[in-house]
């Protein structure tokens, strides 16, 4: 840009009239500073500083960074993660409170007697509000893509961002770590609780089938928050997303028991594959091979891959038309 001042003087017959012209263009070049084609013997400073400006490279781990700091700095996200945990770690107080009693005097019908009942009271102390905080984690999951679609953020996003798969890779990261982040602190908080009501107990939380338990759980909730992100991102709509599922988690399973009643064989193996019915599969650990062979439906691992599977018919064609199509 060319930058012209011009500075007149009073003409007396003395001083007759002078003009003086600068002409910013044609500012000199510094020494050893080569010339600018735009002009001889200079370059403008815009010219220069662009030319001396480092190539900026946009990193994974920046993308990561930027969509850990917007997740966090919602208030609905921090919200949903605080009731979230209180609430789990409510119920399994509660739990632990009215059945350590039993446990500890005669023992259970439910949990038996020795180890395998001490096993069983820990996980399901741990474990018992899982599904109920399903739908939580669902919603969580809805918030991590669908609030920047209702405040119109995905905008900036995908300009900073133009490569819109790494920002969809990125919400999912970051989404997964939260999840398992606020499982995790839910299960292991329902264990000390559990310990804390029946000492006893502690000598079992090391067994297989506590830990299997207690991993189980937190993949169920993770895999349901990233389910709901796939709705999500697909619908691009918080409430079409909470209603898809919440219709997953309670509204099928209703329709599965309604639909035993006609007395068809496919119902029963079909509700098996239910999130809901793989959790709680998934909650119950990693038993003997007697124990796993007497639980009807698919046992440990059949399950994992399944609520897997529930994950990707989600994300996985979202993330196709996340990249494809406007983002309006």
């Amino acid at each position: 840009m060319t930058s012209t001042s011009t500075s007149t003087t009073t003409p007396t017959p003395q001083n007759p009239t002078s003009t003086i012209i600068i002409d910013a263009s044609r500012v000199p070049a510094a020494p050893g500073t080569p010339a600018a084609p735009g002009g001889p013997g200079g370059s403008s400073a815009a010219a220069r500083s662009r030319a001396a400006a480092p190539h900026a490279r946009l990193r994974f781990s920046g993308v990561l960074r930027s969509e850990r700091i917007k997740l966090a700095s919602l208030r609905s996200i921090r919200l949903t993660i605080i009731v979230t945990i209180l609430s789990g770690l409510a119920l399994s107080g509660l739990i632990a409170l009215m059945w350590s009693l039993e446990v500890a005097n005669e023992g259970s019908p439910m949990f038996g007697t020795g180890a395998a009942a001490m096993q069983s009271y820990l996980l399901f102390s741990a474990t018992f509000a899982a599904p109920f905080l399903a739908l939580v984690f669902g919603v969580l999951g809805v918030f991590a893509i669908s609030s920047e679609y209702s405040s119109g953020m995905i905008l900036s996003t995908l300009v900073a961002v133009p490569k819109r798969t790494p920002v969809y890779l990125a919400k999912g990261v970051v989404l997964a770590a939260t999840a398992a982040s606020a499982a995790l602190v839910i299960v292991i908080g329902g264990l000390v609780l559990a310990v804390v009501f029946l000492p006893e107990s502690a000598a079992q939380l090391g067994s297989t089938v506590v830990i299997s338990g207690v991993l189980g759980t937190v993949a169920y909730l993770t895999l349901i928050a990233l389910f709901a992100y796939g709705v999500a991102a697909l619908l691009r709509s918080t409430a079409g997303g909470i209603a898809v599922v919440a219709g997953a988690i309670f509204v099928l399973p209703i329709v599965a028991q309604v639909l035993s009643m006609t007395g068809w064989e496919w119902v029963p193996v079909v509700s098996a594959y239910l999130p809901v019915e793989l959790g709680g599969r998934l909650s119950q650990g990693l038993g003997d091979a007697a124990v796993q062979a007497s639980v009807s439906g698919p046992g440990f691992w059949p399950a994992l891959v399944a609520l897997v599977v529930w994950a990707a018919a989600a994300t996985l064609p979202a993330a196709a038309l996340f990249k494809r199509r406007d983002a309006r």
